[in-house]
């Protein structure tokens, strides 16, 4: 009795941490691929899960593939033994796993699944790539500005004398520097906790969540790039749902799990609900400003004629090409922003120090 109690205890605790330490989507890529292989190579369920345990490196991908493994030995299917672990797989990699397993096109669904996850991480991968350089050089210059204005500026302001008629910005840049000598703990606090509330602010209170998603999607520069990418995850996982047999409904049900703006998860929703009282997809679209109407055209064309999929992979290729090309655009574009931004809090700092030490000099030249 006390054995058995141990290993569930110590069961427990295995699976705690490994969804405390969840392995790394580069894994799941390979997890996919491999099985897709194997299976390609006419190896059932089990021997292709032990083929690819004794190769897995990674300790914890080796304990989730054993645990799969004892399970698809007590006759579960592969949908049902992987949604366990439903921190490393999404509940649309599940159900799409579990319509090719009733199918039987389970090797070409785990590929299509591998190359997505692949590609999906190399826009994110592009994306924090853009955004380093500039959070980088911003850091930088708060910092420089942070130690002018506390170190610096207070000296250089001394030699002017008591009575001296100083410009605003002289002024501004005098109350800044008190401001931040009398204050600085306060904002180092609020640095360190204000991203900390806006996330619990974020993930638990709607109004918040629908104001800052409509907020990203409005945003100059960056709603371009956005609804691009929106547009491309619809096109390419209606394309993998279809391709993998589900209903509409259910095609549906999973994008709106997937996608984490409000707006177009709430857009996706009102679509099913359309769809189950039997509305055509092109009339709950129209007019969305979500959605270009073209791509719904294009879709409802597809159905029509009979080629949905074909259609929707050629748009989920053709939206993945404008998402490379707006995130060139976007890292080209956010350099000379940021030297602008960096150059205009130059110019103040200067001005505030030059401005009326000439006026200081035009005085006694002319006293």
């Amino acid at each position: 009795m006390a054995i058995i109690w141990w290993k569930q205890k110590r069961w427990f605790f295995e699976d705690l941490y490994i969804k405390m330490n969840t392995p790394k989507s580069e894994n799941k890529v390979v997890f996919f691929r491999l099985l897709a292989v194997t299976q390609k190579a006419g190896l059932g369920i089990r021997d292709s899960l032990e083929s690819i345990q004794k190769s897995e490196s990674h300790p914890w991908v080796k304990k989730i593939i054993k645990d799969t493994l004892y399970q698809i030995n007590e006759w579960a299917w592969l949908a049902d033994a992987l949604s366990k672990y439903d921190n490393f797989f999404q509940p649309a990699e599940i159900e799409l796993i579990r319509s090719s397993e009733q199918m039987g096109n389970l090797p070409e669904t785990l590929n299509s699944m591998a190359i997505e996850l692949e590609k999906f991480e190399q826009i994110k991968k592009k994306l924090k790539s853009a955004m380093i350089y500039p959070i980088i050089v911003l850091m930088v210059a708060v910092v420089a500005i942070v130690v002018l204005l506390v170190k610096v500026i207070p000296s250089i302001l001394k030699i002017f004398p008591p009575g001296l008629k100083l410009p605003e910005v002289t002024l501004f840049v005098m109350h800044s520097s008190d401001f931040l000598q009398a204050h600085y703990i306060g904002l180092i606090l609020w640095i360190v906790l204000v991203p900390i509330i806006y996330k619990i602010l974020y993930s638990n209170i709607l109004v918040i969540k629908i104001v800052m998603d409509k907020i990203i999607l409005k945003t100059p520069i960056i709603w371009p790039l956005m609804m691009t990418f929106y547009r491309y995850r619809f096109s390419k996982l209606l394309w993998d749902f279809y391709s993998a047999w589900l209903s509409p409904l259910v095609s549906f049900d999973q994008i709106a799990n997937i996608f984490q703006n409000y707006h177009y998860r709430k857009k996706i929703l009102d679509v099913k609900k359309d769809l189950e009282v039997w509305l055509g997809m092109t009339e709950s679209f129209e007019w969305s400003w979500l959605f270009n109407p073209i791509l719904i055209q294009i879709i409802w064309i597809g159905e029509k004629a009979g080629n949905i999929w074909e259609i929707l992979d050629q748009m989920a290729i053709f939206y993945r090409e404008e998402v490379d090309e707006k995130v060139w655009w976007l890292t080209k574009l956010i350099e000379p922003l940021m030297m602008i931004f960096i150059s205009c809090i130059v110019w103040v700092i200067v001005a505030a120090i030059f401005l009326p030490m000439a006026d200081l000099i035009w005085g006694l030249s002319h006293s």
